[in-house]
């Protein structure tokens, strides 16, 4: 059922569109209410009649996950065939053979922190997600660390080897990568496959500066490119040190990029001879 595929495409951060019938009059393949549901990838769920009506409904669709809109679009047949026409003037004619009308709205997931290593900072780091309503998944190899009793508020955990995450979790230009796994070759194999996925807005990097180097000139030295979305060491710096500090600091950093914001202090400097004006 289209509910479903819209559950499932969500859950995993795809971007869809949710097409309905509004209203329909005549002979139409499909009656008001009717619905069908398509995905950024061109996988669709339901139908609104099949044939050019619904043809030119998927490339509204792709238009609205574009732009973020909805759209409204009426279409009239002359009856001889499947030759829909999006315009009103053959309808107020009246030699139109039916007409109907859809409403094509965009479904786009929020924004989403993917966490690469479900160890004592990724624990730390799912704990606050939920606190601040922040959607997380978690990828790990090991069962036991990308478990639901130890992550019971991730959207969605994933189990699988490091090697090909691309096979296994899908990334879109919500999802906020971060990455601390329990080893520097698995840091090094899950960072050189997040730059290649080009959307991704954010691939943050636990480690020092020493490591980060490490890793960089290895990826570099198999052509990979370093752009300005990897932050490491990630965090802003607050004397971190405790994983829950740390996770502060990652998420911190994280809300940070989403938002847009500065990373300064919002204080005023009261110890400056000021006089403060009477309100």
């Amino acid at each position: 059922m289209w509910l479903n595929n819209i559950t499932t495409w969500y859950n995993k951060g795809i971007p869809c569109a949710l097409v309905t019938i509004i209203d329909s009059a005549g002979s139409t393949p499909r009656k008001t209410g009717s619905h069908m549901v398509i995905n950024q990838n061109g996988e669709t769920a339901g139908s609104v009649g099949g044939g050019g009506v619904e043809l030119q409904c998927i490339h509204l669709a792709r238009e609205a996950m574009k732009t973020g809109t909805c759209i409204t679009r009426k279409f009239v047949s002359k009856g001889d065939g499947d030759e829909w026409n999006a315009s009103d003037e053959d309808a107020e004619l009246g030699v139109c053979g039916g007409s109907l009308t859809v409403f094509i709205e965009p479904l786009i997931p929020e924004s989403e922190l993917v966490i690469f290593g479900g160890g004592h900072v990724g624990l730390a780091l799912g704990k606050l997600c939920e606190v601040l309503n922040v959607p997380y998944r978690v990828y790990d190899d090991r069962r036991e660390f990308a478990d639901p009793e130890r992550f019971p508020g991730a959207r969605s955990l994933i189990c699988q080897s490091f090697t090909d995450i691309s096979s296994h979790i899908h990334l879109s230009g919500t999802s906020y990568c971060v990455i601390m796994t329990y080893g520097h070759e698995h840091d090094e194999i899950v960072l050189e496959q997040l730059l290649k996925i080009k959307k991704i807005p954010y691939i943050g990097m636990i480690g020092s500066v020493k490591k980060a180097e490490v890793l960089i000139r290895n990826i570099q030295g198999r052509g990979g490119v370093i752009d300005d979305r990897v932050y490491c060491p990630i965090g802003l710096r607050i004397g971190k040190n405790l994983p829950q500090e740390i996770a502060l600091s990652v998420i911190s950093e994280v809300i940070l990029v989403m938002r847009g914001g500065i990373p300064e202090h919002m204080r005023v400097d009261w110890s400056a001879d000021k006089s403060i004006p009477h309100r």
